[in-house]
Formats: C-alpha cells, sequence, structure tokens
C-alpha cells in the first residue's frame, strides 16, 4: 500500500511538473523567430501570398516570420519537412490543396499523412487560375477557338505544370478531360519555371495563378484565355470564366497554413485566432488580394478546419478517381 501510495505521488508530480513547463512554455510564445516552409521554389504565386501573409501575422504576433522554400517532387519534399518538424509552433507550412487534398491519391508512397501528420491553423482562401498560352505558338483568340483547334490538332500542344501530380497537372488533366483534349504533359519545379517556359515559348499552354499573368499579357507575349472561378475576379473584370464560355467547371484550390501534429493546443488556438485577424483587416485583405489570392470572408475555428480538410481531401480523390487521372510511380 505504502509503496502505491508513492509510486501516485510521484506519477501526480510528474504530471504537475510537466504540465507547468508546457504552461510556461506557451505563456512565453512565442519568443524567437518562426519559420514558415513554402513547398515551392521562390517566386511562383503561392510563395507570393505567403510572404505577404506572414508580414501581417508578424505584425501581430510581434515576431519575425521567415519564409523559407523547401521546393521538389511537386511540394512534397518540404510538406515532408514540416510534417517531421518538432511540434513546438516555430516551424510552420503555407501551402496549397496540392500536398495535402491531391498529391495523397496520386502517390501511394507518399511519406506523410495528409490528415495525421498535421493540424490546419487557417484557410487564408483560393487562388484564381488561369488558362494561358504562347501567342506566337498559339493562334487562338478564345477559349472555344482553342478548344476547336486542340480537338482537329490531338497532342499537337503541349502544357506545363509545377510537377507531376500537382495542382496545375490535375486542373488541366480534368480541363481536358472535361472538353476532351489531348495535350502533352511537361512537368516543371515550380509555377514562375512553369510559366516562363510558355513564356519563352519551350511550351504552348500553362495553368498559373491569374496574377501571374495579367502583367505579361500586356506584353503581348502570351494570352489568358479564361479563369477557373464561379464568378468573374474584381481586379481582372475582362477575364471571363471557363463556364461563360460553355465549359462547367471551376478548379479552385485552397491555401493556408498548417502546423506539425502534436503541436500544443494552446498554440493552436492562438495562432489560429490572430490567423483568422489577418483575414479581417481591411489593408491586409486588400494586399491579399492584390497578390493573387481571393481571402475568405470568415475564418474558420479549428474544428471547423479539421472538417473542412476532411471534405476537401474526400473532394479531390473523387475528381481523380472521375477523371482517371495517373501518374508514373
Amino acid at each position: 500500500m505504502t509503496v502505491m501510495i508513492k509510486i501516485l505521488s510521484f506519477s501526480l508530480k510528474t504530471c504537475l511538473g510537466f504540465c507547468i513547463a508546457v504552461s510556461a512554455a506557451f505563456a512565453e510564445y512565442p519568443d524567437k523567430p518562426i519559420k514558415m516552409i513554402v513547398p515551392y521554389p521562390a517566386g511562383g504565386g503561392t510563395d507570393n501570398v505567403a510572404r505577404v501573409f506572414a508580414k501581417y501575422l508578424s505584425d501581430r504576433i510581434k515576431q519575425p516570420i521567415t519564409v523559407e522554400n523547401r521546393g521538389g517532387a511537386s511540394g512534397m519534399v518540404g510538406t515532408e519537412f514540416v510534417a517531421r518538424a518538432a511540434p513546438d509552433g516555430y516551424t510552420m507550412e503555407y501551402t496549397v490543396g496540392d500536398t495535402h487534398s491531391v498529391i495523397p491519391h496520386l502517390f501511394p508512397k507518399v511519406r506523410y499523412d495528409p490528415l495525421k501528420d498535421f493540424v490546419p491553423v487557417v484557410v487564408v482562401g483560393s487562388m484564381p487560375n488561369a488558362l494561358v498560352v504562347n501567342t506566337s505558338k498559339v493562334s487562338a483568340t478564345s477559349l472555344n477557338e482553342f478548344i476547336q483547334t486542340a480537338k482537329a490538332n490531338p497532342g499537337k500542344y503541349s502544357y506545363s505544370t509545377w510537377g507531376v501530380g500537382s495542382g496545375a497537372h490535375i486542373r488541366t488533366e480534368a480541363f481536358n478531360e472535361k472538353t476532351d483534349l489531348k495535350m502533352l504533359h511537361v512537368p516543371y519545379q515550380g509555377s514562375g519555371p512553369s510559366f516562363a517556359a510558355v513564356l519563352g515559348g519551350q511550351v504552348d499552354v500553362t495553368m498559373v495563378p491569374l496574377s501571374m499573368a495579367t502583367g505579361h499579357e500586356k506584353g503581348g507575349n502570351v494570352r489568358i484565355l479564361g479563369v477557373d472561378t464561379t464568378s468573374r475576379v474584381p481586379d481582372s473584370p475582362d477575364v471571363p470564366t471557363f463556364t461563360e464560355q460553355g465549359v462547367p467547371i471551376t478548379l479552385a484550390f485552397w491555401q493556408g497554413i498548417l502546423l506539425p501534429a502534436k503541436t500544443p493546443k494552446p498554440i493552436i488556438a492562438y495562432l489560429n485566432r490572430e490567423a483568422n485577424a489577418v483575414l479581417n483587416d481591411p489593408e491586409a485583405r486588400a494586399s491579399l488580394i492584390k497578390a493573387g489570392v481571393i481571402p475568405r470572408a470568415n475564418g474558420m475555428s479549428v474544428k471547423e478546419l479539421d472538417t473542412y480538410m476532411q471534405n476537401e481531401f474526400n473532394r479531390w480523390g473523387q475528381v481523380i478517381k472521375t477523371t482517371n487521372i495517373k501518374v508514373d510511380q
């Protein structure tokens, strides 16, 4: 009996000590710079928005947030790095639906679990994506004209993406399936290099964030044929949607921040609250729109985010199954 009491006493003291240590650690959080991993090369659409959001979140939590690009394998390299990082709130990931809602359905040997190895902090919004063509290689001036020409010449046109199994790959293949087109896939490491290939004429077509294409269209090298949103984008009202041109398909992916699983709940709740506050800041929203993302009107709680991520995982899994999209292993 005495031995049992001593064991219980020791266990309670150990637990109490641990709880006090955790509470003390959170009371000081954050007390040093935070690393934000973007699993794509610098200069792409996701990277641009991540840097804008990091700036406003940093202002709120009074600590620097350093953006670090870890591109490769369609975003899997950087995402796996975050999954294996210490769950202390000092390593987060800014990513898009590619890494968590799409890739796990395509690559059976993905070395992270998108739902079990992460906890979502905020969904920032979605990024409109445009179908863009090189004007010297594609003469079509409208989406319907391009579709008719491509159908008459199956395999003639090539399209670039930021990797096999990436969101651009899935979106373009879903578009091809919807319009009965056949184009050659040319993968690159990042949306920046992917778009540069179309600008330079090495590839004919691409699906990139609208914000990346609008400025270059004025130069005459590329033409935007349509955008994948349900309605026209306020900053680009002259760009018609796919749907209004007879292709009823919307393909926008979420963008947001995630932490490694097992990050203490008080830290998750704190960052969720501060990140949602950024979404409610008019100046931050205007900057995010300028960077190319359509921010959510309202933030979500951690519980709502869990449900959202599960639903997105299921939704894109069904799209991949329906369109029979496959990648070489």
